[in-house]
């Protein structure tokens, strides 16, 4: 029992003493005493040893405010000699800043002058870390909870194992660089310039806000991205988006690791505001929104008559198109296939929706980007040639040949493009609905396409057998219900109310009565149900659709409701005729062809 107690005791006196010599004698103090120790024996002069003989170990500060909120930096406690070019090869932290002609240091009869001097600058504003730190685990932000770890040479312990190697380096510091030395050309940056340029080479300005450079209305605006996320988040969302955020729609562009760490680091450099920026250069960019900057950056092709066709190939892939589509071996595993584009559309539509995408499929997410007409117009020409090969074989072949990128290898329209459609394709294992539509008009939407979505014609492909071979794959393997006999309905070939503002009237108040919860009061088909209903409700200011459907479609619609949707029949609700006529009129009124683009016109 005396042998224990005395054990304990004496490990109760270690851990005391461990944590005195902790509390009195801190690790930034020992680093102190070899300095000085160090700097006694490197002195010249007997005045210069005394002076270090004299200095007792202290709590070193800067306070820095003339860079954008005020930072106190303790860094030179522990990283004393810094600016002692004596000890420029001895290891940290009793190591010297090195010198850089580059940021502009500057070398004067065999003496460096700092541009950066740390009584000015600190060492935060570069190099990020926890100023007030006195310990490398809390100032160097090791830990999770800590906002900014220092910047290419401390990862934190919750980072990707596979990212965080890739995450150090001093190149990095380029991004803080960025801050104050906004030139493009600066020669200290040239990551920054290099991601600058991959940001628009890729077309992520499409669909990428960053204030002053581009205007993208599609992804998260990335004006203070870098005061928002650290490294290891911006290297994720670029190189494995879906990692990050499982239901991202950004595409996965596999860059080679060099662009991504350009990337990372021009983004890291956009954090809301530079140092050097004046309110007047601050109003200025809001004023042309930077559509100048982007048609600065962006350097237009010469297009060739001769060589239109190349040339639109080239730009096709030069522009990113296959980080979403699929052409040939590429396939951004986002978009539709391109490969039969010149049977599926005339020229003019893909003109136009390369123009502005949201003209031709009000809800397409495809950004609308900044090339020249005559760009545009050879990629038109390009996708013009693309008539692919007909598939041969029974309906199951083309089937997977042509549908299942939408529609799914198990036919429930969750396909590998799906989720970045709008409308989402059709479930087609919905016997309900399969089974309550004429097989002429689904032969009909499989050869003619539905306008104003993503399904295309497949007409000038497949004949008429060929399409009831698909349909015949589709009833057979996915609905697996026999087709009946379907019931006969008193429906109106023509909508038996006449168009008036009246009508119009009225059918707005039964729609925000009765259609609103889902359709939305706009009618857009993003109403406060909708979110739990799939497919989704139907978006009813998508005027190539309402205008491609007769009023006999819409009034069965409404009257006996979709079949396998949540679209109820609301005849069973008192909806008479003259109600839906009403409706059908306030349902045509708001469908306008869209005008306009998405932003500002292209370069000329």
């Amino acid at each position: 029992m005396r042998l224990a107690l005395a054990i304990g005791t004496f490990f109760i006196l270690v851990i005391h003493g461990v944590v005195f010599y902790n509390q009195f004698f801190h690790q930034w103090e020992r680093n102190q005493h070899a300095y000085f120790d160090q700097a006694r024996v490197l002195a010249k002069t007997d005045v210069e040893r005394n002076a270090l003989a004299a200095r007792k170990p202290r709590i070193e500060q800067i306070v820095v405010s003339n860079f954008g909120e005020t930072r106190v930096d303790r860094c030179t406690t522990c990283h004393i000699a810094s600016d002692d070019p004596r000890f420029a090869t001895y290891a940290e932290p009793l190591k010297a800043h090195p010198y850089s002609p580059v940021m502009g240091d500057t070398q004067k009869n065999g003496k460096w002058e700092r541009r950066h001097k740390f009584s000015e600058f600190g060492c935060t504003v570069c190099h990020d870390g926890q100023g007030r730190g006195l310990d490398p685990e809390y100032s160097h932000g090791r830990d999770e909870y800590w906002p900014d770890p220092l910047l290419g040479y401390t990862t934190q312990e919750h980072w990707r194992k596979d990212f965080a190697p890739k995450l150090k380096g001093k190149e990095y510091m380029q991004a803080n660089c960025a801050q104050c030395h906004t030139e493009i050309a600066f020669p200290g940056t040239p990551l920054v310039a290099k991601g600058r340029e991959l940001f628009f080479s890729s077309n992520c300005y499409g669909c990428h806000r960053i204030e002053g450079l581009s205007d993208g209305t599609i992804g998260p605006d990335l004006s203070d991205v870098g005061k928002k996320w650290k490294l290891d988040y911006l290297w994720g969302r670029i190189a494995d988006p879906k990692f990050i955020l499982a239901t991202s729609i950004m595409p996965k562009f596999n860059l080679k690791e060099e662009d991504i760490k350009a990337l990372v680091v021009f983004l890291k450099s956009r954090k809301g505001r530079n140092f050097a920026e004046t309110e007047i250069q601050r109003f200025k960019v809001k004023l042309t929104g930077g559509a100048e900057l982007v048609q600065a950056t962006i350097k237009p092709v010469q297009i060739n008559p001769a060589e239109m066709v190349k040339q639109g190939e080239k730009l096709v892939l030069d522009r990113a198109c296959t980080a979403c589509h699929k052409l040939g071996d590429r396939d951004g595993g986002i978009a539709p296939d391109l490969s039969f584009e010149g049977l599926l559309k005339d020229g003019p539509w893909i003109y136009e929706h390369f123009k502005n995408p949201k003209s031709t499929m009000p809800d397409s997410i495809m950004p609308a980007f900044r090339f020249t007409d005559d760009e545009f117009k050879a990629m038109t020409a390009y996708l013009l040639t693309l008539k692919g090969t007909t598939p041969t074989g029974n309906g199951e072949a083309v089937y997977k040949a042509l549908c299942l990128r939408c529609h799914g290898e198990k036919g429930d329209g969750v396909g590998p493009i799906a989720e970045h459609l709008d409308p989402y394709p059709r479930d087609l294992t919905k016997a309900g609905f399969m089974n309550s539509k004429p097989e002429a008009r689904l032969v009909a939407s499989i050869r003619n396409g539905v306008a104003g979505t993503s399904m295309p014609a497949w007409g000038k492909l497949l004949n008429e057998e060929q399409a009831k071979a698909v349909l015949g794959h589709i009833q057979t393997t996915f609905t697996k219900e026999p087709r009946r006999e379907l019931k006969v309905r008193a429906v109106p070939e023509k909508n038996p109310v006449a168009m008036s503002k009246e009508s119009v009237a009225r059918g707005e108040g039964i729609f925000v009565e009765r259609c609103a919860g889902c359709h939305g009061k706009k009618g857009d088909g993003k109403g406060p149900n909708s979110l739990d209903i799939l497919p989704k409700p139907r978006n009813l200011r998508n005027a190539f659709f309402v205008d491609s459907v007769d009023d006999r479609r819409l009034f069965e619609s409404i009257q006996y409701g979709v079949q396998g949707t949540a679209m109820p029949p609301w005849i069973d609700y008192g909806l008479t005729n003259n109600d839906v006529g009403d409706l059908v009129n306030f349902i045509r009124s708001i469908n306008q062809k869209p005008k306009g683009g998405q932003h500002a016109a292209a370069i000329q």
